[in-house]
């Protein structure tokens, strides 16, 4: 198996992330039930939980409407219309998580429905993965983007205000 590691915060040290962000990536051999399974769509990954018998289930919006809020609620479907030929990752955080049959009993037991309102910043499809196996809410691709947004969002305030001051000290 590749094994990589995933960090979810850059410019931290490894001992200063809290445990559940750090998580270990493996590409797929063969999943079992209670995994959680990521696969990369480009700008961002799809999560999903294993259930055995090559099953998925996960929160989207059915096929060709994976990004539909209206029409997303949690879905039964084949490892293969999961992947849409990606690669796919087992991912396992150092977290205490729930055994993996209850992990898929939680996931199938929510087939069906919305678990909640669609909501990509609060309740996406990693949401809900994280939820069956971990009975956390969370979404390290959201964590992430807020970040993201807060750094820059202060750089453009620095840079405004840096530039209020020059104009200032000129005039």
């Amino acid at each position: 198996l590749k094994i990589n590691f995933k960090f979810s915060l850059p410019g931290k040290a490894f001992s200063s992330y809290p445990h559940y962000l750090i998580a270990m990536i493996r590409t797929i051999n063969k999943p079992q039930p209670g995994d959680v399974l990521s696969v990369n769509r480009g700008l961002y990954k799809h999560y999903g939980v294993y259930v055995g018998n090559n099953t998925v289930v996960h929160f989207s919006g059915g096929s060709g409407h994976e990004l539909s809020s209206r029409r997303a609620c949690i879905r039964k479907t084949t490892l293969d219309d999961f992947s849409k030929d990606g690669e796919v990752q087992i991912e396992t955080k150092c977290a205490e998580s729930f055994s993996r049959k209850e992990t898929v009993m939680r996931a199938l037991n929510a087939v069906g429905s919305e678990k909640g309102k669609y909501a990509l910043p609060w309740n996406n499809c990693e949401h809900f993965a994280n939820w069956c196996r971990y009975g956390q809410k969370r979404s390290t691709q959201v964590e992430q983007f807020a970040a993201s947004l807060a750094s820059i969002s202060a750089l453009v305030l620095g840079t405004v205000l840096i530039g209020k001051i020059i104009e200032e000290e000129i005039i």
